[in-house]
């Protein structure tokens, strides 16, 4: 078997077996061009409801006062070892918006952010997929917005 025939099968032994509705939440997601990749922590411990919460008040925050329409996609995590929430957001919509100054805002308010510019190479939707096909109960939750919104902006562009 030549090197390309062997990289070409570990290639398709891998995707084969990923699940496909997260291949496809994937594809789905990858269409966009996400401009922040967040992570948010919690200083205390908070409910899965108030996490929740807290997050789309902080998202409220930045949409009034940067006067712009947030299409995202939120997934809520438990850490394995101490079952606490953390929120992975992916944000659309926010160029020119300053990242130190939204990360200072929840960081005073609610706990640790880490805000960076989204980049697709390295694989964030793949990574933050996987809460689509979580099992069950407390496990992970996820949530989107927005996504007709950025399919107008699409059509627009083309």
């Amino acid at each position: 078997m030549t090197r390309r025939r062997i990289s070409i099968y570990k290639f398709n032994t891998f995707y084969r077996q990923v699940n496909p509705l997260r291949l496809a939440w994937v594809d789905l997601l990858d269409r966009y061009d996400w401009t922040w990749f967040t992570t948010l922590t919690f200083r205390d411990l908070p409910k899965t409801y108030t996490a929740i919460n807290r997050t789309k008040k902080w998202l409220r925050a930045i949409r009034n006062e940067e006067r712009v329409y947030i299409p995202w996609y939120m997934c809520l995590e438990f850490t394995k070892r101490l079952n606490w929430p953390h929120i992975h957001l992916l944000m659309a919509n926010l160029e020119g918006v300053s990242r130190k100054k939204w990360w200072f805002e929840w960081y005073t308010r609610y706990g640790g952010a880490r805000i960076k510019p989204y980049k697709k190479e390295l694989g964030a939707t793949h990574y933050l997929c996987k809460y689509v096909v979580k099992d069950t109960g407390n496990s992970a939750l996820f949530e989107v917005r927005g996504l007709k919104w950025l399919d107008r902006h699409l059509d627009k562009e083309k």
